[in-house]
């Protein structure tokens, strides 16, 4: 018994020895334990730090990139009132000048119109003809199937070929109504200023009358009858060049 005794003393020491030695290594554990959770929670603070400092930054970028561009837009709706304003200018004067355009068209129209009467009432010679390409001219225009330029260029030719009929002579072979009746013969035309014709047996001798487009006959006036003849012989180059008398409307 006493023998137990000791060696329970005995061991005392030793267990003393060992709770003190665990004690203090769990004191270094948690030593350890504090200073590493101290380290994160330094560099968790470090980090938190830089992340809002790099917020600030970002937020302040953010800002200036919110004030430029709020500035691009206010300057942008200023340019798109001026082009606005500029477009309803265009716009109108667009406007002005398609209306300008199209009391352009109806006088041209109107002008080639009283050409075509103007044309009727002249030499008749040809002009049915020129008055309905002028009236054709002109209901072109009007429908826009023609452009003012074409039309104008067209109208302008189409007198010019009458103004070319003033100062050229020609003779054809044709057929005239006269008194109900459709004769053959040849017509000899001299600028604007006469016109005759004479059948083809010879017995008919006419000769225009330009103020009532009406064909005159030279009837038994023998003397009027050969200077008509003579002058269409001339006008046809079988006989030498000569002057020859034609009648003229006064």
């Amino acid at each position: 018994m006493r023998q137990a005794i000791f060696l329970l003393f005995a061991a005392l020491p030793l267990f003393a020895q060992e709770s003190v030695s665990e004690i203090q290594r769990n004191i270094k554990a948690v030593k350890a334990e504090m200073e590493r959770e101290k380290n994160l929670t330094q560099a968790e603070a470090k980090r938190h730090s830089a992340y809002v400092e790099n917020t600030k930054q970002k937020t302040a970028i953010f800002e200036a990139q919110e004030k430029e561009l709020s500035g691009q837009i206010d300057s942008l709706k200023a340019e798109i009132e001026k082009l606005k304003g500029a477009r309803q200018k265009a716009l109108s004067t667009a406007r002005y000048y398609e209306s300008r355009k199209i009391k352009y068209n109806e006088d041209l129209a109107k002008t080639i119109d009283s050409l075509a009467l103007f044309v009727e009432r002249r030499f008749p010679y040809k002009n049915s003809e020129a008055a309905e390409a002028l009236r054709e001219i002109s209901m072109q225009l009007k429908k826009s199937v023609l452009s003012p330029e074409a039309a104008f260029g067209r109208a302008w030719e189409t007198m010019l070929e009458r103004v070319r009929l003033g100062y050229t002579a020609e003779t054809w072979n044709g057929n005239l109504e006269s008194d109900g009746r459709n004769i053959a013969g040849k017509f000899f035309r001299y600028g604007f200023a006469s016109s005759i014709f004479i059948s083809q047996n010879g017995e008919t001798v006419l000769w225009l009358n330009t103020q009532n487009g009406k064909w005159e006959s030279a009837g038994d006036d023998l003397m009027l009858r050969t200077t008509l003849k003579e002058t269409m012989r001339v006008a046809d180059g079988k006989t030498a060049p000569k002057l020859s008398l034609i009648p003229i409307s006064k």
